[in-house]
């Protein structure tokens, strides 16, 4: 499964998940179903709000992305998108029951792993894709940023860099060609712990533990790294789920640099500008 396929592709069976978010910490389930070609990734609420999975549909980006519409929302859509991305699912309805996408196990893997068993089925539809012809750029050359450039073939790469004795510099790189599975999807998100408290304060990560986080200490991780440079490795799956929300496949080199949510969606919302 992978966006080489250069049809649209949706599922071939149903697929079922439940957790609790990450921030709300409340219960949530997704039940994902196949959806015909052109019809786009697409939550459908509870309440039967369709909201697509759109950088159009964005309302917020603090430590995690979230879709709005019509007093409805979906927050931290992005390790589920950035797994569909990957598998080259066009065209699926997510049915949600909560307003958070479940944490699981803080990756992308349990996402990818369930696509996997379902299957892909090939629409005989051509895929919809964006060639960017001129650089693009999101943030500032003395802080985060996001580089979208033209480029015969797709990549998304991170630059993570954190004056931390367990971080530091870390590159990663990941184009479709490597295998999603392998290289990004077990990624766990991660934070410092002198931010744990302060994220609590706000009422952000009650959800969180030691089962779905990777937290980072001056001189230890809280469990064994899964991979070489998993913190930057997540940034890049973060990454790849926010340009998902172009609903389309995007031919261009992406470039992020110590960015979060907030770039990453800026600059896939100046791409979107560029080329509806």
């Amino acid at each position: 499964m992978s966006w080489a396929d250069p049809s649209q592709g949706t599922l071939a069976q149903e697929v079922r998940l439940s957790g609790v978010g990450i921030h709300t910490g409340q219960a949530s389930s997704l039940t994902l179903r196949p959806a015909p070609a052109g019809r786009g990734r697409v939550f459908i609420t509870s309440q039967g709000v369709e909201i697509p999975a759109r950088v159009d549909f964005v309302i917020s980006c603090d430590r995690s992305t979230v879709l709005g519409r019509d007093g409805s929302r979906v927050s931290t859509p992005e390790h589920l998108l950035s797994a569909l991305l990957a598998a080259g699912i066009d065209n699926v309805d997510i049915h949600i029951e909560g307003e958070e996408v479940p944490i699981l196990d803080g990756s992308a893997l349990p996402f990818w792993q369930a696509l996997q068993s379902a299957g892909r089925e090939s629409q005989q539809v051509a895929a919809r894709t964006i060639v960017l012809d001129k650089p693009l750029v999101a943030g500032s050359t003395d802080g985060p940023m996001v580089l979208a450039l033209p480029a015969a073939r797709p990549s998304f790469e991170y630059l993570l860099y954190y004056p931390h004795p367990m971080l530091g510099a870390q590159a990663v790189e990941w184009t479709p060609a490597d295998d999603y599975g392998k290289t990004i999807a077990p990624a766990r998100t991660f934070a410092l712990w002198e931010e744990v408290q302060a994220l609590l304060d706000r009422g952000m990560a009650v959800g969180g533990s030691l089962d779905n986080a990777l937290v980072v200490h001056q001189d230890k991780f809280s469990s064994p790294l899964r991979l070489p440079e998993e913190p930057g490795r997540h940034k890049c799956l973060d990454l790849i789920g926010d340009f998902a929300l172009l609903d389309a496949r995007l031919q261009a080199r992406v470039l992020g640099i110590r960015a979060g949510h907030r770039w990453h969606v800026e600059a896939a919302r100046k791409v979107w500008e560029e080329t509806q």
